[in-house]
């Protein structure tokens, strides 16, 4: 008999040590990581089965602002269920977690860390939000970053 699988959780962190840091934490969750270093990559894992159960963003990437990426993930009809969470040197403060959207302010503490995830889980596991009340969190968040898309 086949266990149930671990939730995947993406990391989309352009530093190759902050990513490599975030993987390392989320090992100790329970969670599968995946660490990707840009947008596209970040879509592409998203719409690729099995698909992940949430995305931990950096706000400034590469190829597209951290922003953008939440955006187009809580859009897509893959993304339905998919938790956001920015963990980003870009942002004021860091934000309450709601309608599956939240913000973690970098440096971040592995507790938090931590705790952001299990909320991640546990709002898929809850059934989710609806995009439009997901899409308004988004919003809210975007007020608070230091540099805009």
């Amino acid at each position: 008999m086949e266990g149930k699988r671990s939730p995947r959780i993406l990391i989309v962190e352009d530093d190759d040590t902050v990513r490599g840091f975030l993987v390392r934490a989320l090992e100790s969750t329970g969670a599968e990581p995946l660490g990707v270093p840009n947008g596209e990559a970040a879509l592409e894992a998203v719409s690729t089965p099995p698909g992940v159960a949430g995305v931990l963003i950096d706000g400034i990437l590469p190829d597209m602002h951290g922003f953008q990426l939440a955006g187009r993930i809580v859009g897509m009809p893959e993304g339905r269920y998919v938790a956001v969470c920015f963990v980003t040197g870009a942002l004021r403060d860091s934000s309450s977690f709601a309608a599956g959207v939240g913000a973690l302010s970098k440096p971040v503490r592995l507790d938090a860390l931590r705790g952001v995830v299990a909320k991640m889980l546990a709002w898929r596991e809850a059934g989710g939000s609806p995009t439009e009340e997901r899409q308004d969190v988004l919003r809210q968040i975007e007020q608070a970053f230091l540099v805009g898309p």
